[in-house]
């Protein structure tokens, strides 16, 4: 994967040189920046167009840097919560072992033993003598 990565990322670097190479003409144009508001006028010096795009390019890196860099913190700090959950159900679910192996459960109904097998057999035998 990571020569995959390697890889993309110099075809990027390739095409934006190939581009700068090729448009220097435009590029190199100066390109004066203005903003008006509230009746209050602001005007940047000449700066050459690739001056602009280089630092568009720049900003929009540095913010979608600091969003997943904000978003991954959310989500450590969520599954650390969760984490924490999980390990207080499995302390709780020892304990409640621990609970249940200590003391033998009283639905537990003991085998039959051998004195009542035979009396079963006798009550059968009165039972048939009738019968025949």
């Amino acid at each position: 994967m990571r020569v995959i990565k390697v890889l993309f990322l110099l075809a990027f670097f390739f095409v934006c040189m190939l581009f700068f190479v090729q448009n220097t003409a435009i590029l190199e144009t100066p390109l004066q920046l203005k903003l008006g508001a509230f009746g209050y006028q602001v005007q940047s010096p000449g700066v050459p167009f690739y001056v602009v795009l280089l630092m568009s390019f720049v900003a929009g890196g540095l913010f979608c840097t600091l969003y997943f860099l904000a978003e991954k913190v959310r989500l450590a700090a969520g599954m650390r919560s969760l984490q924490n959950k999980v390990n207080a159900l499995e302390k709780q679910m020892a304990q409640h072992k621990k609970s249940t192996v200590a003391t033998p459960p009283s639905y537990v109904v003991a085998a039959p033993t051998a004195s009542v097998m035979p009396a079963a057999a006798d009550s059968t035998a009165p039972a048939q003598k009738a019968e025949a």
